[in-house]
């Protein structure tokens, strides 16, 4: 009886045991739930936006907001009635930058549309156009806002010149006027290089930092766009704005360094053939990213010509790089019209799409030569040898330099 009652004892208690074992495995799991729950409902509040608007004049009338969530556009929109709007929603980082609009969606190119940009937060944001017009709202709510209408103030002289030169340009005015026009804003221009240019090297941790940065890095060198760049706190550099196009310049920047074999591409040339860039190695190479509708590029043609007469025979070639993808029946012309129509001459476009019927959104550069040499002015040049390494870069104005270096390739 004892064994057989020690026996039934050990299992009770083993299955005492397990019993609690099983309470405290399911209190534990509950508990850990419970907790992934707040956790996540916790994230999903920290994330949530709230936007009360106010504006006069605009009753019965639609407004737009657009934003970024992962790859999408978002668009949401609602009905102004009693001076009122408001949108909600949820965002999947820290920051994005939005936009407001009444009318078309997509006419923020007009200088009569009214819009404006705002930085989305979490939290509550207050948009007050009591004035009527949302380009003269006042926005608060959130650092990065806070930042934004210091700035902005900081830049409002200079931003109503650029406005008034707008309104003056669309005006019929003759060349000479224009470039009356251009003379006067060009102090404008280099105070608000340097108001912006100041403001991201001394706010390294505002999301809008890399904005500005993105504005200059064209005129900036591997070097300098890198370093402004390290500035910048993990956060800024993973969800600042246009953070993602400069660590894009910075890789293309990379592969275009002095030394470097020229990123290569294939595309159909102005014949309709297909073009490989590294087919010429073996060659001197000239390549040019110009436009039919670029005046310095067309002025710089007569100059390539001669170099191309002179070098041609030494094995120089020449590879145009045109933006005029919506326009080639343009460049055919232009093409034709400056004469660049020898064998060692080979054309193509950059290869950007763009549906313009959705705006900034509509533009596919999956193809786009242009993005892989860090383009952003026109006319810029590279100068390749023979082994398909890039030599230098050549700016508008630099054909003195573009000269010495083809003599010393081509001796």
């Amino acid at each position: 009886m004892y064994y057989l009652g020690t026996l039934f004892t050990y299992k009770a208690c083993k299955q005492h045991s397990i019993n609690v074992l099983t309470m405290k495995a399911k209190h534990f799991v509950m508990t850990a739930v419970a907790m992934l729950m707040m956790l996540a409902s916790c994230t999903q509040e920290t994330n949530k936006f709230v936007i009360n608007g106010n504006i006069a004049n605009a009753d019965g009338k639609t407004i737009y907001l657009t934003y970024q969530v992962g790859d999408s556009t978002v668009m949401d929109s609602t009905s102004i009635a009693e001076g009122k709007f408001a949108f909600n929603g949820e965002l999947d980082v820290p920051y994005r930058s939005a936009e407001l609009m009444i009318g078309n969606i997509y006419n923020n190119y007009d200088p009569n549309a009214d819009y404006v940009n705002f930085a989305l937060e979490p939290g509550t944001i207050t948009v007050d156009a009591q004035g009527g017009l949302l380009k003269e709202a006042t926005i608060t709510g959130g650092k990065t806002q806070k930042e934004m209408n210091e700035l902005n103030e900081l830049l409002k002289p200079i931003t109503q010149k650029f406005r008034d030169s707008e309104k003056a340009h669309a005006q019929q005015l003759t060349e000479e006027q224009r470039d009356s026009l251009e003379a006067v804003l060009e102090p404008a221009r280099a105070e608000y290089d340097s108001i912006t240019t100041n403001f991201y090297k001394t706010h390294t941790d505002s999301y809008l930092a890399p904005y500005y940065l993105s504005m200059k890095m064209g005129e900036m060198s591997y070097e300098e766009v890198k370093a402004a760049f390290e500035a910048f706190t993990d956060d800024v550099k993973q969800y600042g704005d246009r953070a993602k196009e400069v660590k894009d310049e910075l890789a293309a920047l990379e592969n275009i360094q002095p030394g470097k074999v020229a990123p290569d591409f294939t595309a159909k040339d102005i014949n309709g053939n297909d073009f490989t860039l590294s087919t010429l190695k073996g060659k001197v190479v000239i390549l040019d990213f110009w436009a039919s509708w670029c005046v310095p590029c067309r002025k710089s043609n007569p100059h390539m010509l001669e170099l191309y007469k002179k070098y041609h025979d030494q094995g120089l070639e020449m590879v145009y790089v045109s933006d005029d993808d919506t326009a080639p029946e343009k460049w055919k012309e232009a093409v034709k019209k400056d004469g660049l129509t020898a064998e060692g001459f080979h054309h193509v476009l950059r290869g950007l799409k763009w549906d313009r019927s959705k705006g900034m959104a509509g533009m596919d550069h999956s193809n786009d030569i242009s993005d892989k040499y860090a383009i952003h002015y026109l006319p810029t040049k590279y100068l390749i040898d023979k082994e398909g390494k890039i030599v230098c870069k050549i700016k508008e104005g630099e054909d003195q330099k573009l000269d010495e270096q083809l003599k010393e390739l081509l001796k």
